[in-house]
């Protein structure tokens, strides 16, 4: 068992009760969602056989905010800035990225994606959107009207805890 499975590791309780008990049920609920996330995301490659999920992140990134350069994409990846060159070095080699000077002395980079890189990337949105499909039609009416707006209040949630 890993501290993962053991939230009151985490979180520094030995026990609880009250609210106390269900913060750490929610706690372990979450961590346990943030695994399996993981692991989901490790599972995906063999649907990429032409680029790989890290790359995929790193294109969704660009499109997400390339434009405000290097620095932003390291930021919202969580990657360093040398990781986030280095890999749009190789993202543009292929075709997919395009870097450019965003300022006369040529220090500061924007990343754009390439037309082919849209396509790239949409095209694998939708093989990814296809297997949460099947998540999708396994939900009730009533957790359906949940799911959407619980997931993205609490990636946000998460977003500004660390």
């Amino acid at each position: 068992m890993t501290t993962l499975d053991r939230p009151e590791r985490v979180l520094g309780l030995a026990s609880a009760d009250g609210q106390d008990a269900e913060a750490l049920e929610f706690a372990d609920a979450l961590l346990s969602f943030l695994a399996s996330a993981r692991r989901t995301r490790g599972r995906m490659q063999p649907l990429f056989p032409d680029v790989t999920v890290p790359q995929l992140v790193l294109l969704d990134a660009i499109e997400e905010c390339g434009a405000d350069g290097v620095r932003a994409v390291a930021d919202y990846t969580s990657l360093s800035q040398p990781t986030v060159t280095r890999s749009a070095a190789t993202l543009e080699r292929d075709g997919l990225v395009l870097r450019e000077a965003a300022d006369g002395d040529g220090r500061r980079r924007v990343l754009t994606l390439t037309p082919r890189g849209e396509r790239l990337l949409a095209e694998k949105r939708a093989v990814v959107a296809r297997q949460f499909a099947v998540a999708w039609d396994r939900l009730d009416a009533a957790e359906r009207a949940l799911a959407v707006p619980l997931l993205r209040h609490l990636s946000r949630l998460v977003d500004q805890l660390f």
